[in-house]
């Protein structure tokens, strides 16, 4: 195959709908939290240089920072709150993040991945392929 160039929106595309087969047919939960983890975070820096919106994990981030500060009247960083919703991700793509295993509840963890990538996408293109809306409602349904 020739060297190609290749449109940052058009992989993280590619790799949630990736992730949205893996889920629906196969269970796959480490390959859908990974794919779907990398369109996250493409489909998040475009949202960020964009200035449009904040994305997900921005947003997930402030509101637990709020409501932080409104528990227990003290700040608290953002980058912590990051870290713990990259948490899953991080541990199952290198073996530095936490040691050789992790404790977890893989499909949960892999449908707030999901999530957060169809939010991001979303909030950039304003629509939904047939897969995002068919988790999104499968989801709700819950």
């Amino acid at each position: 195959m020739p060297v190609q160039t290749y449109d940052k929106r058009f992989i993280a595309l590619t790799q949630l709908e990736s992730s949205l087969r893996l889920f629906r047919e196969c269970d796959d939960y480490f390959s859908v939290l990974t794919l779907a983890g990398a369109a996250e975070e493409i489909l998040g820096k475009l949202l960020r240089s964009s200035g449009r919106h904040q994305n997900a994990l921005d947003d997930l981030t402030s509101g637990a920072v709020l409501i932080h500060k409104h528990l227990f009247g003290e700040e608290a960083g953002e980058k912590e709150f990051a870290n713990r919703a990259n948490r899953a991700r991080n541990a199952s793509k290198h073996l530095d993040a936490g040691g050789p295993t992790i404790t977890l509840d893989i499909r949960d963890e892999a449908k707030d991945m999901l999530n957060r990538a169809i939010d991001n996408y979303w909030l950039l293109e304003e629509s939904l392929t047939p897969a995002m809306r068919l988790f999104t409602q499968e989801q709700r349904a819950v």
